[in-house]
């Protein structure tokens, strides 16, 4: 029994330190495997830079990584402590990527006209994040709250609830996305709606418009705290909203 309880102690001490000593950065790639990689990865244009493990440089495309999955289990500091399945470089020539127009209309608060049938089928839905949270009160303007539903209603938007943040100038959003391209809609639509309503009238418009995005299994798919300086990287093709989604996401 002695001899037992004492191996037994040993299997969990060993078992702490590799997850104690569990490190790096994993890419997850939407078939599934896993790369261990020795620094988190840099997006430029269409792809993605990583070293792996081994020291050797790859890039691969955007459509074939997971970005979603990968920030989620990086954020859980898991590390490298499971087992990996490292894939071959993947040679491939870059192309210059084409910057995205920015926006030139605008439009007035007063035109943006509230839709009563979005933002009544969700239910409220826990955050891993402190504080960034589906709130019981509403933000303390109407018409700034009917101006986002409007532009997330000419966007096709339409999973979405919305209350004050965690501040009183902070415009609260909790959006539906099943899956990356939603992810990536959601957060391109809703800085859309952060720039217009800041040029249409910047005096009631929010400081700061904090996101929070879950799948309908409540699973977290990313939050965010966007300033009007991030919305206008975004739309005016500064960062790619992957470069965006990978820096500014606080799950």
């Amino acid at each position: 029994m002695r001899r037992t309880l004492a191996l037994a102690a040993v299997i969990i001490i060993l078992i702490i330190a590799q997850l104690a000593s569990a490190g790096g950065y994993v890419v997850i790639l939407k078939n599934g495997y896993k790369i261990r990689c020795k620094e988190p990865m840099q997006v430029e244009g269409d792809y993605a830079h990583i070293v792996l493990s081994t020291g050797t440089l790859a890039a691969y495309s955007l459509d074939q990584i997971d970005l979603v999955e990968t920030e989620r289990y990086n954020q859980q500091g898991l590390g490298d402590a499971v087992e990996i399945e490292e894939l071959a470089m993947n040679q491939r020539v870059m192309p210059t990527p084409t910057p995205r127009q920015s926006l030139g209309n605008f439009v007035t608060l007063d035109s943006m006209e509230r839709n009563p049938e979005l933002s009544t089928n969700l239910a409220p839905t826990p955050t891993p994040t402190p504080g960034i949270r589906l709130q019981t009160y509403p933000y303390h303007d109407e018409r700034v709250t009917r101006a986002f539903e409007r532009v997330f209603s000419d966007e096709k938007l339409y999973l979405f609830h919305t209350s004050g943040g965690t501040q009183p100038k902070y415009f609260f959003v909790q959006a539906v996305t099943d899956s990356e391209t939603q992810v990536f809609h959601a957060l391109e639509t809703v800085c859309q709606a952060f720039y217009l309503i800041r040029q249409a009238d910047p005096e009631i418009a929010p400081e700061v418009v904090e996101l929070q995005m879950v799948q309908t299994s409540r699973k977290a798919a990313g939050t965010f705290r966007i300033t009007p300086e991030d919305a206008v990287a975004l739309l005016n093709g500064s960062t790619s909203v992957q470069s965006f989604y990978i820096k500014n996401v606080i799950f």
